[in-house]
């Protein structure tokens, strides 16, 4: 109230001398009997009138002023003043379960560009679209980055369409902590979603083989490969890792054409003993030469009946897929009804098969056999420091090597439950937790880590030809969700397997992910070369950034805010003299006559929006927000968030007033 009075000061200072005046005139009107008025309109009528209308103007212009002036002082008065405002409560929290669309409610605004509670708050929404660009989240420890952002951000959206079975989402959440996890299994329970929580670890009832998967062998390797880099150092020189890719890709292949499974302790008792690799080679080339008859049904078949079990399947021509031939195969073939036929391998497949196997005999016969034994012992030794790990921990071993019995349908008691195709999780809204403390064993934490995750993206990337193919379907959307990124984070300008093109390439397959990190120096410390965290930090469109203690996260932020030109005063004071000539007695400069001048000037600055000391000066709960809608960025803006153990309808100062944050 008293700042709207001052800002209509002129208008309020017109009214009282209006009133004053026409007050004055009616009660002290003109003597026009007065004798010198009298004698002066006699002898100069135009002073007398000069002097009358001079005396009506005092009326009006000396109240004018006078009331300018208590105005202009109340003005100086109440500059310092803080505003006092009719503060409105938060607007209707909007619930998941209500919501029409899916959308993620980051937290309450009020000042874009400074602190401070406003008279009208609202929620910083984030609409679907926007989501699917991705959201990274960084600060520091003890700033709130897993309370009020991971936990109130998953649960919003595992509660979106919970009773729905064709749109809930489903999900991949990794972390190293351990009790991420447990969070996620309470939302879904509360949701009633509990069947559809999946934990992989090692004192859980699900075994998963980062193996087993239809991935080139190649591939596999050279994840594993580069794993290993990161794990215990890049050599300077490239051939190390190349023969641990040519050692672990051969080795990989032969396991799948001999038993048409593998795991990491097989690849790990193969390596150790090379005459068991010259075994099954002979063996394979002994087929070659005396062909064993194969079962051939028709590809249409395969896909229906549950012939998986029998694991060494390969086609041939006019799409028909063959195995060597099974009497529980051919038996279990009979009882189906199943048309089928025995006969020697021919055709594109088998010439495959063949041609894979002379490929291994080339390798080991004319490749690894030859090599110095020093040489091969250092190569073999630079893997099986990695493998044994799968080898010589009973947990580890029964977690994530399972035998292949366990994918037949032919599980002893005491065997795990193997983990089922991440494509068919997804599709039925499945949420796939990895519950591996990095505290238990942290090179094994980010091996599994980052296997599960290659095998979850293949999935996603699957998807998009699948979308193309079939619009009119309603596709579910897909949740990522990884706490503590840095310990998963891969990425690389030569990496074919970098999250960066998984990202790039997520929105189209519906994939939401939202990652949280301490600050952008852990991401730099983890990934390889200088700059390759830039093109990481790319692929997420929207970034919360709370406070940072690192000098170089908060400058990358406050650049990545963005810079604006505001209008700034420049003091300058200039002394000057004249008459100068060299003091006598103190032997300094002097002047007969000085001048000291002081100058005011206005200009326009180029600075930051947030400058970078703001980031470090954040509360708890506090962030800058750099948020994106899917269509158009959005200003980067202060955001207040949400706690999950507090109220989300009372604002975050009504908060901090009482004590809760």
């Amino acid at each position: 109230m008293l700042r709207a009075i001052i800002d209509a000061r002129a208008l309020l200072a017109t009214l009282a001398a209006a009133a004053v005046g026409v007050y004055g005139l009616q009660a002290f009107p003109i003597q026009r009997d007065n004798p010198f008025l009298v004698i002066i309109e006699a002898r100069r009528p135009e002073i007398a009138h000069g002097l009358a209308y001079t005396y009506g103007l005092l009326w009006f212009s000396t109240p004018f002023w006078l009331a300018s002036i208590v105005m202009s002082l109340a003005a100086i008065v109440a500059s310092g003043l803080k505003p006092s405002w009719a503060y409105r409560p938060l607007p209707r929290y909007p619930e998941p379960e209500q919501r029409a669309e899916l959308s993620l409610v980051l937290g309450e605004t009020h000042f874009p560009d400074r602190g401070g509670r406003a008279p009208e708050p609202r929620w910083l929404q984030i609409p679907e679209r926007g989501l699917y660009t991705g959201i990274m989240v960084l600060g520091a420890v003890g700033t709130g980055k897993t309370s009020a952002c991971m936990y109130p951000y998953v649960d919003q959206l595992l509660r979106w369409r919970a009773d729905d079975a064709d749109r809930k989402l489903g999900a991949l959440v990794m972390e190293v902590k351990g009790d991420f996890c447990h969070q996620v299994r309470d939302i879904l329970r509360r949701t009633g979603r509990a069947d559809d929580y999946i934990e992989v670890g090692l004192d859980t009832n699900v075994s998963y083989n980062p193996l087993h998967n239809d991935l080139d062998p190649y591939a596999v390797a050279y994840a594993i490969a580069t794993l290993l880099n990161n794990l215990f150092g890049k050599s300077k020189e490239p051939f190390w890792q190349q023969a641990y890719t040519d050692v672990l890709k051969f080795v990989i292949l032969l396991r799948r054409i001999t038993e048409g499974y593998t795991t990491f302790a097989d690849v790990y008792q193969y390596i150790l003993d090379d005459s068991r690799i010259a075994h099954d080679i002979k063996r394979l080339k002994d087929s070659l030469d005396d062909p064993q008859d194969v079962i051939r049904i028709r590809t249409e078949e395969y896909a229906l009946l549950d012939v998986h079990r029998w694991s060494q399947w390969f086609p041939v021509d006019d799409g028909f897929m063959a195995h060597p031939y099974n009497a529980e195969l051919d038996g279990y073939l009979n009882k189906k009804g199943v048309s089928q036929g025995v006969s020697k391998p021919n055709g594109a497949g088998w010439a495959e098969r063949k041609h894979q196997i002379e490929a291994l005999d080339r390798w080991y016969s004319q490749g690894w056999s030859r090599l110095d034994a020093r040489l091969r012992s250092n190569i073999t030794e630079g893997i099986v420091v990695f493998l044994s790990l799968f080898d010589d921990n009973p947990s580890v071993h029964r977690a994530f090597c399972p035998p292949r019995r366990s994918y037949m349908d032919m599980r002893l008691p005491g065997d795990l439950e193997p983990l089922q195709p991440l494509d068919t999780l997804l599709d039925t809204g499945k949420v796939l937790a990895l519950n591996f403390p990095v505290a238990m064993n942290p090179g094994l934490a980010r091996i599994i880590g980052v296997m599960l995750k290659l095998d979850f993206q293949r999935a996603v990337l699957r998807r998009i030809p699948k979308l193309s193919a079939d619009s009119s379907r309603v596709w579910r959307d897909l949740l990522f969700v990884c706490d503590e990124y840095h310990a998963f984070a891969t990425v690389g300008e030569t990496d074919p397997t970098g999250d960066e093109r998984t990202f790039a390439l997520s929105r189209q397959a519906r994939l939401i992910p939202i990652v949280a990190t301490q600050s952008i120096s852990s991401l730099r410390s983890v990934l390889p070369g200088d700059e390759s965290w830039r093109t990481l930090l790319q692929c997420f469109r929207n970034k919360v950034f709370l406070a940072t203690s690192d000098e170089f996260t908060a400058r990358n932020a406050a650049d990545l805010c963005g810079r604006k030109d505001r209008i700034k005063a420049r003091y300058s004071i200039a002394e000057s003299g004249s008459d100068t000539h060299v003091s006598f007695l103190t032997g300094r400069t002097a002047a007969a006559r000085q001048a000291i001048t002081a100058t005011k000037s206005y200009g326009p600055v180029h600075e930051h929006i947030f400058a970078p000391r703001v980031f470090t000066e954040l509360q708890n709960a506090q962030a800058i927000v750099l948020p994106y809608d899917g269509v158009n960025p959005l200003p980067p803006q202060y955001c207040y968030l949400k706690p999950h153990y507090l109220d989300v309808q009372t604002s975050y100062f009504d908060h901090v007033a009482s004590g809760a944050l």
